[in-house]
């Protein structure tokens, strides 16, 4: 760079506060812009880069322009560069006209949309600036969609909705879960479902661990009802809790929100002492079954008898106000969880006999239910559906049954249902006099037999030909009454020492008086069957 052009760019740097305003038009004489609303100095500015020689032509003699010379042709350039920017203008403006036209039609007849008016804002700048218009590619966007949950419907808080059976419970979206670990949980838990996420991670903290043990040392894990053994565990797992935590009472330790002063500590002392896995000591079950048992018989509130008529009205009026909300209704009442919402599932608009319409829509509903479990045709000629016999009575919807009878409890209508098979299923007359006490000492018999400590191990579906063909809420029915007839504080009895007293005590009376009784010519034997037509059990459908 030459000495000229370092003291020309020296002096541009050392504008002074009055070249400034120099340059700076007068207040009443506003910068002239052209059409498109351009500054004519903003224009110049963004022109393209002058060349060699047109740098030259603009250099004063003696290598430097004064400021005079440079203000004089800046504002020729200026001039003309508004001049031929408004012939441009005026020979664009029919043009721009029709296309401001088109535009504000599109706009008046579809709402505007991120790039849809591109093109045509293109072909308007072209035109104001005297260019030969551009096509732009339309560019698609990408739309990140978040994914929602669908929500459920709005509480309609009709009594009859709230009549969920346990098994009646939507099934949630399945989680994904290393192989595995999947395969090892099914092989404790072959009915374990991988859709809460909570669960799923306190089975594999909780429940894996002991399972392994348990496997080890030839411990199979049990189902269904607490043996007496394991609730003496389970009180004991709470009460040594108790002693370390430093917690007082069992009520505070289940239900600490009743607590609110004391709620952050004992969830602290629950964390810091690993609750769940204290309680679940000694015990081969899942820890949600554990945790289920313990909160029943730690809550005092499970134990406070029948509800009264003040208790039903309360319980319906909350119902209406706050719905399925089951936490907040027992705070209200004083009781447990457990006990409104049971209680509220066995309340019903009627009570008494059932009336034609009321039985004619229950079998109507659940002669649609067995028909998509039956299979087409059959033996006879009329090609009946044939179902089979344990469908008739497992994992019904009772639900959606007591939905459409609409003045009935799912358990109301489960109990008339099961009445009805009793008679449609069963082979070999009725059951009374001889065939009712030879019923009797089968079963005695056969319950001794499978030598299970348990009455929750007794499988009933293997007992259903004792008394010809029933269900086998019938033969639990009639285990009950042998324990309350026979039995002196039968409730205060183990399972095993009931099962001896009957076999020891009650199942030789019953041998003498069935020597007593006189055959009955009418009596037809019993047929074991395993499936039946829907037209024997529907006959008028």
């Amino acid at each position: 760079m030459t000495e000229a052009e370092l003291v020309f760019h020296k002096k541009k740097k050392n504008k002074t506060k009055k070249q400034l305003l120099e340059a700076v038009p007068e207040p009443g004489k506003p910068p002239e812009t052209t059409t498109t609303g351009v500054d004519s100095h903003k224009k110049h500015k963004h022109k393209k880069k002058k060349t060699k020689s047109e740098k030259d032509d603009c250099r004063p003699e003696g290598q430097c322009d004064t400021r005079e010379g440079q203000l004089k042709k800046k504002m020729k350039h200026d001039a003309e560069n508004v001049s031929v920017t408004q012939e441009a203008a005026d020979a664009a403006a029919p043009q721009e006209r029709e296309v401001k036209k088109k535009k504000k039609k599109r706009r008046i007849e579809e709402p505007d949309r991120p790039g849809e008016n591109s093109e045509a804002e293109a072909a308007l700048t072209a035109v104001q600036t005297n260019l030969e218009p551009v096509p732009q590619k339309r560019v698609k966007r990408k739309v990140k969609v978040r994914k929602t949950h669908t929500q459920p419907a709005a509480d309609t808080h009709s009594p009859t909705d709230a009549r969920l059976h346990p098994d009646d419970v939507p099934k949630a979206p399945v989680l994904d879960i290393d192989d595995a670990i999947r395969q090892e949980i099914l092989e404790f838990m072959p009915r374990f479902t991988f859709c809460n996420t909570v669960d799923v991670k306190n089975v594999i903290r909780y429940d894996l661990p002991r399972f392994r043990v348990y496997k080890k040392q030839g411990i199979p894990l049990r189902t269904g009802w607490l043996t007496a053994a394991e609730n003496k565990q389970l009180k004991q797992n709470v009460k040594d809790f108790l002693a370390v935590s430093g917690i007082d009472s069992e009520f505070k330790l289940f239900r600490p929100q009743r607590f609110p002063d004391e709620m952050v500590t004992i969830r602290r002392l629950k964390r810091k002492f690993n609750f769940l896995r204290s309680l679940c000591a000694g015990i081969p079950r899942s820890w949600i079954s554990i945790l289920k048992r313990a909160r029943n018989f730690c809550n005092r509130e499970n134990y406070l008898g029948r509800f009264t008529e003040d208790e039903n009205k309360v319980l319906k009026n909350l119902y209406v106000l706050h719905g399925s909300n089951w936490t907040t209704i027992s705070d209200k009442m004083g009781r447990s969880g457990a006990a409104v919402r049971n209680r509220f599932c066995q309340m019903s608009e009627v009570y008494g006999p059932w009336s034609e319409g009321e039985f004619k829509v229950l079998l109507t509903c659940l002669h649609q239910q067995l028909l998509k479990r039956a299979e087409p045709g059959g033996e006879g000629d009329d090609g009946s559906a044939v179902i089979q016999k344990m469908d008739l009575y497992k994992k019904l919807e009772w639900s959606r049954v007591a939905k459409q009878v609409q003045t009935r409890s799912w358990l109301h209508c489960k109990h008339k249902w099961m009445t009805y098979l009793k008679g449609k299923m069963k082979t070999g007359g009725k059951i009374q006099g001889r065939k009712s006490i030879e019923g009797q000492i089968q079963l005695i018999k056969a319950i001794n037999e499978m030598a299970v400590e348990e009455s929750s191990d007794i499988v009933w579906d293997d007992l259903t030909h004792l008394f010809g063909n029933t269900p086998p809420d019938y033969l639990q029915k009639r285990f009950y009454q042998l324990k309350v007839t026979y039995i002196p504080d039968w409730n205060r009895k183990s399972f095993c020492d009931i099962i001896d007293f009957l076999y020891e005590k009650t199942l030789p009376k019953l041998e003498e008086d069935l020597k007593g009784c006189k055959d009955d010519d009418d009596d037809e034997p019993a047929e074991l069957r395993q499936s039946y037509k829907l037209s024997e059990i529907f006959p008028n459908l």
